[in-house]
């Protein structure tokens, strides 16, 4: 009997420690199809942006936004995998491309209370970075607000934009 029980509380305290992103007061909200149009601006070009992508819970402790993306033209598919990091109390998203390629390792921050999400990659030496802040926009919360931001290697922005997510509607 001591036993079961034992193997109950650690069943239920393992169950309790990961963190279900599908029902996370964010992600839960991502759940779904979208579509997304935009362009980040530099100092001598402009990158129209086009997406079209689905949300989705994958296992308890992960979250994919995989899709496709269009860059003036040019269509690739991408995926992004979020996993939160209980020690760290953060979050992890990774950025490949088509086949696990083009990795990018993101770290980001989450506010439950005002449904926004920030994402920083480290991409070069000194100060070279993207960083990506997500908000709602509206009460809906079927829009999405992505302010993306590139850095050189001292500091300098080099590419900035907003990309705006809908959710498609359900018949």
């Amino acid at each position: 009997m001591k036993t079961l029980f034992a193997t109950l509380c650690l069943l239920l305290a393992t169950s309790l420690s990961a963190k279900d992103l599908g029902m996370n007061p964010l992600f839960k909200h991502y759940v779904g199809t979208w579509k997304a149009a935009g362009e980040l601006k530099g100092e001598n070009n402009v990158l129209g942006i086009k997406e079209e992508w689905t949300g989705a819970a994958e296992g308890d402790n992960s979250f994919a936004v995989k899709g496709t993306r269009t860059i003036n033209g040019d269509t690739q598919p991408f995926q992004w995998t979020i996993t939160y990091n209980e020690g760290a109390d953060s979050y992890e998203a990774i950025l490949s491309g088509a086949e696990g390629s083009q990795t990018i390792r993101f770290e980001g921050h989450v506010s439950e209370v005002n449904l926004t999400f920030e994402l920083k990659a480290i991409t070069g030496s000194g100060e070279s970075s993207i960083t990506i802040t997500e908000a709602f926009a509206g009460g809906a919360l079927d829009v999405i607000e992505s302010k993306v931001t590139f850095t050189g290697d001292t500091g300098q922005t080099t590419l900035q934009g907003v990309i705006k997510h809908q959710k498609e509607k359900l018949p």
